[in-house]
């Protein structure tokens, strides 16, 4: 991955284990994904999450907080 964000990884999903998600980069290293509250209250973010995981798509993941990005793999323009 090319972006300009050192602390963020492509990383397909493995299993879901309530509140946490694991997960493998491109690099086959495992990686745990901490939910948020407001995320593990959310049913709609775990219908999502279920999605993703059946359709094995690759999703960004920040390596320094071990969590979902929420800007998906758009870069902050450049002012």
């Amino acid at each position: 991955m090319e972006l300009n964000q050192k602390h963020v990884v492509a990383a397909q999903l493995e299993t879901i284990k309530y509140p946490k998600i694991i997960a493998h980069t491109e690099n086959g290293s495992s990686l745990t994904i901490e939910t948020n509250e407001k995320q593990r209250d959310d049913p709609a973010f775990w219908q999502a999450i279920s999605a993703i995981l059946k359709a094995h798509l690759w999703v960004p993941v920040s390596t320094r907080l071990h969590q979902l990005t929420d800007s998906d793999w758009l870069m902050p323009d450049p002012a």
